[in-house]
């Protein structure tokens, strides 16, 4: 479901608004069905709600844009799962992280 197209402008949603929330995006890779997003946040970041605005407002953007391309392969009326997996790390090095965010769309492909 993300085509390349999707994926950037999947992007321009989510660098428009993460400012808003102390969130600086590191890395975000996008599937064909989910999305692995690397981004540093302030130990003061609401995460449930950034998460929450993140899912809401790129669905709504997304399904403006590209509703007739995507229509059939939404879950039911819904664009993103109800449920997301937040993982907070301090001993891994960022640049570990990027490149496990990197690989996972090569191992999806497989």
């Amino acid at each position: 479901m993300f085509t390349e197209e999707l994926q950037g402008f999947f992007r321009e949603v989510v660098s428009g608004f993460a400012d808003n929330y102390g969130v600086e995006i590191k890395n975000l890779e996008a599937d064909r069905d989910h999305v692995h997003l690397l981004f540093k946040a302030t130990p003061t970041t609401d995460l449930t709600k950034f998460i929450n605005v993140l899912k809401g407002a790129s669905a709504r953007r997304i399904r403006n844009e590209y509703g007739e391309q995507i229509g059939d392969k939404l879950w039911g009326d819904s664009f993103w799962a109800d449920s997301y997996c937040l993982i907070s790390t301090g001993q891994v090095s960022l640049d570990m992280l990027k490149e496990y965010v990197e690989n996972q769309r090569e191992r999806d492909d497989e």
